[in-house]
């Protein structure tokens, strides 16, 4: 073989290598760029149904009228039964959503289970208790709760936007303060058990039998309270359960908003919950350079994550507005004093940042899963709002 013919082939083993090199780089940016695209797809569409999930949310807390501080502060001394009415509703049907989801779709639910027993590994039960107290006294001074305080604003409550300010001080206190907090109590491990792998027993044995009992125990409040003797209706002719209802029977409330569970958890791979928008927020505060020293409050700052958590609450306020306003009720609700509101705002977000989850996220969410960590949060924070409530029960607190 000659030179020229030597060199003439190994020029075209060069030019093929370089040409398949090339394809081979062309269809990898390919795939990165179809990555990509989906990627921006699956973000667009989960915001999307962030949004429509936080927007029923508020419109059905908002008919419901739970969130009015009369009721949250009266059913802490059992005057008025609409609050626990709707929240044991919207329990037994979370619950009943995660039973169904456990069955046609394991898969993606245990990837939440673990997900929310992975934040529940880092806190002890005296943190998480200590939370709950805190946070049911402020349920009490303030007469709301995180999730509360947006459809509150939505509705026109009168100092509503004092007690968001107390939440967002509480939420970037307890940013700067969280490495102390946490070095503070060692994690136990019973905090991220399940009820029935710390009693032993199937299951769906303990999950039909809390369904059954939330269920009974509605029906036996509704037997004895009947919630139009809870509710003074401003105007009564209108229609028992449409857009335009003043105020929708605390049971089918429940259950609608229970039900949500059901879809935040098939489509987002994500239980319902709003305290961690508290954290959101207060990352703003602090400047990018600021938030180094800070690395809790640094992983709020950005993300997809974050992006929806603060999307879901603004629609949460969008709903809440929208409702009232076909109510016919925007603005009409008695406020609290504008100290309680601002003192009542801190109390619950710190509680509620403090114990890993609020009303809805320990309350509804967790307890639905059965985690024994979100149990002790939910009954510290009744215990503490209801003690707190007899306490001062013979002053001027509750008019």
């Amino acid at each position: 073989m000659g030179r020229e013919e030597s060199i003439t082939i190994e020029t075209v083993q060069t030019n093929e290598h370089n040409e398949e090199k090339s394809t081979f780089k062309t269809n990898q940016q390919k795939n990165v760029e179809i990555k990509a695209k989906d990627s921006i797809l699956k973000n667009l569409f989960n915001t999307i149904v962030m949004m429509i999930i936080g927007f029923l949310f508020g419109f059905i807390l908002e008919k419901s009228k739970v969130y009015e501080p009369k009721f949250i502060r009266q059913q802490m001394i059992f005057n008025k039964f609409l609050m626990m009415k709707m929240f044991f509703s919207a329990l037994a049907t979370s619950s009943l959503s995660i039973f169904i989801l456990n069955l046609i779709a394991k898969e993606r639910y245990n990837k939440v289970f673990e997900s929310y027993r992975t934040m529940l590994k880092s806190k002890s039960i005296l943190i998480v208790c200590a939370g709950g107290l805190i946070l049911g006294l402020g349920m009490t001074i303030g007469g709301s709760c995180p999730g509360m305080v947006f459809v509150q604003l939505g509705a026109g409550v009168n100092y509503s936007y004092l007690t968001l300010v107390g939440g967002l001080l509480a939420g970037l206190f307890h940013g700067l303060l969280n490495s102390y907090l946490t070095a503070s109590s060692k994690p136990d491990a019973v905090t991220s058990k399940t009820l029935f792998e710390l009693i032993k027993v199937n299951a769906i044995i303990v999950r039909i039998l809390f369904i059954v009992l939330l269920a009974a125990g509605v029906a036996l409040m509704e037997i004895f309270v009947p919630w139009k003797k809870d509710y003074s209706f401003r105007d009564n002719t209108r229609p028992f359960f449409s857009v335009t209802s003043e105020v929708w029977q605390p049971i089918i409330g429940g259950c609608c908003l229970g039900s949500l569970q059901f879809f935040s958890l098939l489509l987002l791979s994500k239980s319902l919950g709003s305290s961690s928008s508290f954290s959101s927020f207060a990352s703003f505060f602090l400047s990018k350079e600021s938030l180094e020293n800070y690395p809790y409050l640094k992983r709020f700052k950005s993300g997809i994550s974050n992006i929806g958590t603060l999307m879901f609450v603004f629609s949460v306020t969008l709903g809440s507005f929208f409702s009232s306003i076909f109510s016919g009720v925007f603005a009409q609700t008695q406020p609290v004093h504008p100290y309680n509101a601002v003192l009542g705002g801190f109390l619950l977000v710190f509680g509620a940042r403090l114990a890993g989850g609020c009303n809805t996220g320990h309350g509804i969410s967790g307890t639905s899963h059965l985690f024994i960590g979100s149990i002790v949060a939910m009954m510290s924070m009744f215990a503490s709002g209801i003690l707190l409530g007899f306490f001062v029960l013979t002053n001027d607190f509750f008019d």
